[in-house]
């Protein structure tokens, strides 16, 4: 029998997957393959295991094995290969399975929000929170691996906290483990849980559960590391760092020397990445209302972790920060992503403490205190309803105008496609923006010029415009024969930056431009 309670459930669930099932359906066709890059390197990855090639990056030439990215969430894809290997024909199921997550997702968010104590009131409006937010609506539309990784570093974390008390089973650690080895097998970023996890039974004098959780959770480590060892690519150029090697390229950016300034910078990038995860980033939004809203999250989870002396998830937080505040790239949304379940528990402790702080200075009879509570209540009142226009206008108007360019590029690109399928010789490389895209609509190998974040930290203009002004000593150097250029490449890396230098290169003796349609341009590089 449905009572109230049930369909109340009910009713939360659905509301929480409308959008994204909405926004899935009429993007299934994935206009925007290629929107994050590496969408389009883990589809590429996942035909090459489908088609037996091994763990590959087919689209870049020499097709050198996958060595940056853990096999789990590409060898997921694969089998959507093995049902129907017509690409695009296969997209759609693609998306579907890719909108599949969320409710995984979900269902662990659920389960972690129940095991902190929230009440259940409280868990429908962080439930809907989480599935409401542009950047989790996005991501189940996406081929990233964000939503499973999540999922399974929530289950982990959970079940290493229920082993915490002494009458809890063993067995719940060695599970534990399994499910963050299979985190590390979607993102590497996981590693820190292998000595976190331990260190939290340590600290409870559980060493037996300790050694189970890391005994289940050191082969995925050691098996992966070994396989990277084994198929790496020992050459130090921008292009193989970038594709194949997580540590050369971190090795190549961030010096020691530079180690205090990309901290610094990246600090400042976390507290806007999960500001803007916790309220929607609107194009007018503030940089320091998204730190304050950070600041405010992170202290709420130290009082919540206090509170409930649950330190699994802080632990872990904590070790994927550390890695996040050293890494070579500023932390934004995505990287913070795995974080968003505790910053927003956080969030909605340090609302609960100020709401019971501004009810006690209410019940004070001075009207001195009772003024300041009312204006303090209608800033708090005003900031909630500031992050639900957000989220609102972000999902009906900022997600579907931003794919619904991406679809309008596309189409412009499709041209350009076609014209490189029907005249441009088969075994040619190609230099493009999208470069797995360009290998998978035409088949012929590509690759892109990456951008050193280094100049970024250093705010190096001129080095960019260097960079690009040498295309043709690049596409020389990497053998590429043609390049197909638009007007939106790289303007997510870069914006405006480097455009000078890549218009200059362009229009030197060195490229003849043989095709143009809508912006898009293809090029030959000159004495072939």
């Amino acid at each position: 029998m449905l009572t109230l309670r049930k369909l109340a459930a009910i009713g939360v669930f659905l509301a929480a997957l409308a959008p994204s099932a909405y926004l899935a359906w009429t993007l299934r066709t994935m206009p925007h393959l290629g929107f994050y890059h590496d969408d389009s390197i883990y589809w590429v990855s996942a035909r090459s295991l489908a088609t037996g090639d091994g763990y590959r990056i087919q689209s870049l030439p020499g097709q050198p094995y996958q060595t940056k990215y853990p096999p789990l969430y590409p060898a997921l894809l694969a089998s959507i290969w093995k049902i129907n290997p017509r690409f695009p024909a296969n997209l759609p199921l693609a998306t579907l399975f890719s909108w599949l997550l969320l409710p995984l997702f979900l269902a662990a968010l659920w389960w972690l929000l129940r095991d902190y104590g929230f009440s259940l009131r409280e868990r429908y409006v962080l439930l809907l929170m989480a599935s409401l937010s542009p950047v989790t609506v996005v991501f189940s539309f996406s081929l990233m691996p964000e939503l499973l990784f999540t999922a399974l570093l929530l289950t982990s974390l959970i079940l290493a906290e229920r082993a915490i008390p002494p009458n809890a089973p063993q067995w719940l650690a060695l599970v534990a483990g399994i499910c963050a080895a299979l985190a590390y097998l979607a993102k590497s970023i996981a590693a820190p849980l292998l000595l976190t996890v331990p260190l939290a039974f340590a600290l409870h004098k559980h060493y037996r559960k300790a050694g189970l959780f890391f005994a289940a959770m050191l082969p995925a480590v050691v098996g992966w590391q070994w396989w990277t060892a084994r198929h790496l690519t020992h050459s130090w150029d921008l292009v193989t760092l970038y594709y194949t090697n997580y540590v050369g390229f971190q090795i190549y950016n961030v010096p020691l020397r530079d180690l205090p300034l990309v901290i610094w910078y990246n600090l400042d990038g976390f507290l806007q990445g999960a500001g803007k995860l916790l309220i929607f980033d609107l194009p007018y939004g503030s940089k320091h209302l998204e730190r304050l809203v950070a600041i405010a999250a992170i202290a709420g989870c130290v009082r919540l972790s206090m509170r409930k002396r649950a330190l699994q998830y802080p632990l872990a937080a904590l070790g994927m920060s550390a890695i996040l505040l050293v890494w070579h790239f500023p932390p934004d949304q995505r990287f913070v992503f795995p974080l968003y379940p505790l910053l927003l528990m956080g969030l909605a402790t340090e609302v609960r403490n100020i709401c019971g702080a501004l009810r006690q200075a209410w019940a004070k009879p001075a009207w001195a205190d009772r003024i300041a509570v009312a204006g303090f209540g209608t800033l708090l009142a005003g900031l909630a309803a500031f992050a639900v226009f957000c989220t609102v206008f972000g999902l009906t108007h900022v997600i579907p105008d931003l794919f619904a360019s991406y679809r309008t590029d596309f189409e412009a690109r499709e041209q350009a496609y076609q014209w490189i399928d029907r005249n441009v010789p088969p075994n040619a490389n190609v230099y493009a923006y999208q470069d797995p895209v360009m290998f998978l609509y035409t088949g012929h190998r590509a690759c892109r010029l990456p951008i050193p974040p280094k100049f970024l930290y250093h705010s190096d203009d001129a080095g960019i415009d260097k960079l690009m002004g040498s295309m043709a000593d690049f596409a020389h150097g990497y053998q590429l024969q043609y390049l197909l250029l638009t007007p939106d490449d790289y303007y997510r890396d870069l914006d405006a930056k480097g455009t000078h230098g890549l218009t200059v290169a362009m229009q030197s003796h060195a490229f003849q431009k043989l095709f143009v349609s809508n912006g898009v341009a293809v090029y030959q590089r000159s004495g072939l």
